[in-house]
């Protein structure tokens, strides 16, 4: 959204809801492709071929891919598309001025692309045609500078070509561009441009053939490309490390890299499998004398040095002088790849590893680059070119779904892809079903004829780790996801097979098993299903250990979200015993324990569908209930409803009467602030029939709770006479067991019911007695309800500075609490006051604020919110 304000606004002071009209005018015009803004951010959906620029950019991406000819007539199809360069034309501001000298940047970078192809094919008359009418557009650019003298190279005289570098130096001084100056000393040097020199050597060209395209990796493969060129002009070596999980696609972007730049190595291209992860499976890992006795007889080397230092030495020496590719395949690690390293020289290096190899980068100035899933455009380019461009519209929700389930991992895309080829709709809707199922995921995964298999990549990544790593990714596979703390890992190891549970974490880490994001430890949905089974995992866990490591996933969950409990409602008391054998926070504030559940919240909620799955009633009941009022302060009240449906029967089998009562209870209260008025009563009958049967003082409790939350319906049915009573009998019971925080609040709710018939003296009575008692208490949210009731009291009496000042209090606390439905609402009702007043500057803040919650939340309120706001300016 600050963006937005930047770009269109950058010299004025715009607040958010200007925005939101703006975007509520745009989705009239466009209907169903302007999302509502989330977090600040909004996204316009347009179809990619409306648009000339993203067909330029797409046609550019296609010709990428493409070699030779091909790639010219591809490149020159979308220039078409955007022929000048010129774009946002009109619009000020110093934001679009920095767009447009992107776009331009871009445009630029397209255009030498297409010089480049038309010089590989010696489309000399082109070139000729095309870098004079660019160097007149465009006199500074060195690059087409470089072109014009390749493209003239044949036709000019050396004089005619020194007169022309000698006329542009004069202009605008000396080239700092390294191409260009290349160029020009070899065109001193030749007299034309050349290709590699014959050489009395052996000129290897051991790049094999590629049989797979490269989709969605154009980015990555263009800007290494400019690395490798610019250390070749610069006459430096390089080294490129391609690392990322099994079947990333590091392999195929290796030999796409390879294949674009080798012709600038005239030495030749030397390449190797070195076996490192995929040696567990074929044989040992790649021996690197043995590679050392390879190269430098294909170098056409004989050398008297012995062992692995002296070979590497020859080989150093001998690349010293020449100016060689070298392409090394899943390297195991930095001890098996460094005595094939080059030393000084022209000589470039790719090399692709499953590992990490952050030991190679502290021993060598290297590239490293990790390899990551494909986006989804790309994913879905891989499958649709395997599919009938008539059949794509039926098809089209079928290949979103084999996408995701695919993980948009490369290696199971091309499976799918060939597995497709030339089926109908239905075809490719019984492969959903199969890659639905997570026991068929990984059959449906292979293809045995075309040795394309995910399970055995990661089969040959799981071999290399040590015992106690593998045991570990079994857990972390237990887990349902979608990320694991480091202390719910540590706990996990504690029952797994032992040893350092951290260095084993590492491990995995290291192999591109699992990537630590936001410190927490992430499984891709292929690893995941590989490692659940035992069939697919090598030396499969017990039963025992599963059950051990269910509950101890869930027993972390239910202890640590229970800590937060305990600061965010100190009142519930819940059966669950103290921690042991896991580790548990200690959360020093309540904004401190709500940042802890915003991260764990979504593990949590799978903590739960485990827990149902095995039928663990202990946390089928008890970890909703600690997560309760977490759920309610963010506006997750269907996700709470939703999840204490199932705790109610849990609750039977390990809850007393009292804590059946109380599970009734939140359920009651999360459907009444869905806005339901009948169900809820219904459950608050059977809390106050269930705590009648407790008993004792914890009978009692239990009852005036259940009476207190049954008036707060009662009163929502207009059924205000049974409200009443149950709410004087919950503030007597209260009273006599001394819980001032319950007193307080049945007094709170007495006062509503007098607002309600228009008793205010006797309103404002309670509920200043309600405050006084909170005031008392740790139970600030109490004591904000209590404002908001004072605030509507006061209103009532035209007493409109004194309900500013408590609605001011009461935002103020929700906001420190992070109860953000309940600010929300106070905000609205607060800016309706400052209306009435004549401060609107003021209600449009606090309306801004509200709009912005709402959005966050979802809530169907922000359009009213948003419509008010329009209706202000």
């Amino acid at each position: 959204m600050g963006e937005i304000k930047h770009f269109v606004w950058p010299e004025e002071s715009v607040p958010d809801n200007r925005v939101s009209v703006c975007l509520r005018a745009l989705r009239e015009e466009l209907p169903g492709r302007v999302d509502r803004i989330r977090s600040g951010v909004c996204a316009i959906d347009l179809p990619r071929g409306s648009l000339d620029y993203l067909r330029f950019g797409d046609g550019v991406k296609q010709a990428k891919r493409q070699r030779g000819r091909e790639r010219f007539r591809r490149l020159n199809a979308a220039m078409d598309e955007w022929p000048h360069g010129e774009a946002l034309q009109g619009l000020a501001g110093s934001g679009f001025g920095v767009r447009r000298s992107e776009l331009r940047a871009e445009w630029r970078r397209a255009v030498l692309l297409r010089l480049e192809a038309a010089h590989s094919v010696e489309e000399e008359e082109w070139l000729i045609r095309e870098t004079g009418e660019l160097s007149r557009r465009f006199p500074r650019d060195q690059q087409i500078l470089r072109f014009l003298l390749l493209a003239r190279a044949s036709m000019l005289s050396a004089r005619a070509r020194g007169d022309l570098v000698k006329e542009w130096k004069e202009k605008f001084g000396q080239p700092n561009d390294p191409l260009l100056i290349k160029t020009i000393e070899t065109l001193r040097r030749t007299g034309r441009r050349t290709g590699p020199h014959p050489s009395a050597h052996l000129i290897p060209r051991q790049l094999p053939p590629i049989d797979r395209g490269l989709i969605g990796r154009e980015d990555q493969l263009a800007e290494l490309q400019g690395i490798v060129l610019r250390q070749h002009a610069n006459s430096r070596a390089t080294l490129i490390a391609l690392t990322g999980m099994p079947g990333v696609g590091k392999s195929t972007l290796a030999r796409h890299l390879a294949q674009l730049v080798e012709h600038r190595f005239p030495d030749g291209v030397l390449c190797a499998d070195m076996r490192g992860v995929a040696g567990g499976a074929t044989g040992a890992p790649a021996d690197p004398e043995q590679l050392l006795d390879r190269f430098l007889a294909d170098l056409g080397v004989r050398t008297k040095s012995s062992g692995l230092e002296g070979k590497s030495a020859a080989l150093r020496s001998v690349l010293a002088t020449r100016s060689v590719l070298m392409v090394l395949d899943d390297v195991a690690d930095m001890d098996q790849v460094l005595p094939l390293l080059p030393g000084a020289g022209t000589c470039t290096v790719i090399l692709t590893s499953r590992g990490s190899l952050s030991d190679l980068r502290a021993r060598k100035e290297v590239c490293m680059r990790r390899i990551d899933l494909l986006d989804s455009q790309a994913a879905t380019e891989i499958l649709n070119d395997k599919i009938a461009s008539v059949d794509r519209p039926r098809t089209a929700s079928l290949v979103a779904e084999l996408v995701e389930l695919c993980g948009r991992l490369p290696l199971a895309l091309v499976v799918i892809a060939k597995r497709i080829e030339g089926r109908p709709p239905d075809g490719i809707r019984a492969l959903v079903a199969q890659l639905g199922e997570d026991r068929r995921k990984l059959d449906t995964l292979h293809l045995s004829m075309h040795d394309l298999s995910v399970r055995l990549a990661l089969d040959c990544s799981v071999r290399a780790l040590s015992p106690e790593a593998r045991c570990l990714l079994w857990q972390l596979a237990i887990h349902p996801g979608p990320g694991i703390s480091w202390s719910a890992t540590m706990d996990l190891g504690r029952v797994g097979a032992g040893g350092d549970v951290d260095r084993a974490a590492e491990e995995l880490v290291e192999a591109n098993l699992v990537q630590l994001m936001f410190g927490r430890y992430v499984l891709h949905d292929l690893v995941r299903a590989y490692a659940r089974h035992p069939a697919d995992f090598q030396d499969g866990p017990s039963r025992m250990l599963e059950d051990a490591t269910v509950r101890q996933f869930l027993e972390h969950q239910l202890q640590n979200v229970r800590a937060c409990d305990r600061v965010i409602d100190k009142q519930r008391v819940l059966p669950i015993g103290e921690a042991g054998g896991v580790a548990v926070i200690d959360p020093r504030s309540e904004e401190e324990a709500m940042a802890y559940l915003d991260s764990e919240y979504e593990a949590a909620m799978r903590g739960i569908e485990l827990a149902q799955r095995k039928n663990l009633t202990r946390y089928i009941w008890l970890l909703p209930m600690a997560l309760v009022t977490y759920q309610w302060r963010r506006n997750r009240h269907a996700a709470a409803e939703r999840i204490l449906e199932d705790a109610v029967g849990a609750a039977r089998e390990g809850g007393s009467p009292g804590d059946r009562a109380m599970v009734h209870r939140m359920l009651a209260g999360s459907q009444m602030r869905r806005g339901a008025v009948d169900v809820p009563v219904r459950h608050l009958e059977q809390a106050v029939r269930l705590s009648e049967q407790e008993g004792g003082a914890v009978g009692r409790l239990s009852l005036a709770r259940s009476l207190h939350m049954r008036a707060i319906v009662l009163r929502r049915q207009g059924n205000l006479a049974a409200a009443e009573d149950d709410y004087r009998r919950a503030r007597d019971m209260f009273r006599a067991l001394r819980d001032g925080v319950g007193e307080a609040a049945a007094l709170n709710g007495l006062g509503t019911l007098h607002h309600d018939h228009r008793r205010y003296s006797d309103a404002l009575r309670e509920c200043a007695e309600a405050l006084r008692i909170f005031e008392t208490t740790a139970d600030v949210n109490g004591k904000a309800n209590v404002l908001v009731t004072l605030g509507k009291i006061h209103l009532s009496r035209s007493e409109t500075g004194e309900a500013l000042i408590v609605y001011r209090r009461a935002i103020r606390i929700y906001r420190e609490l992070g109860y953000w439905p309940n600010e929300a609402s106070t905000l609205r009702c607060y800016a309706g006051v400052l209306l009435t007043t004549g401060d609107a500057p003021e209600a449009v803040k606090a309306l801004e604020r509200a709009a912005e919650l709402l959005e966050v939340m979802g809530d169907e309120g922000l359009r009213d919110v948003l419509d008010q706001l329009g209706n202000l300016r």
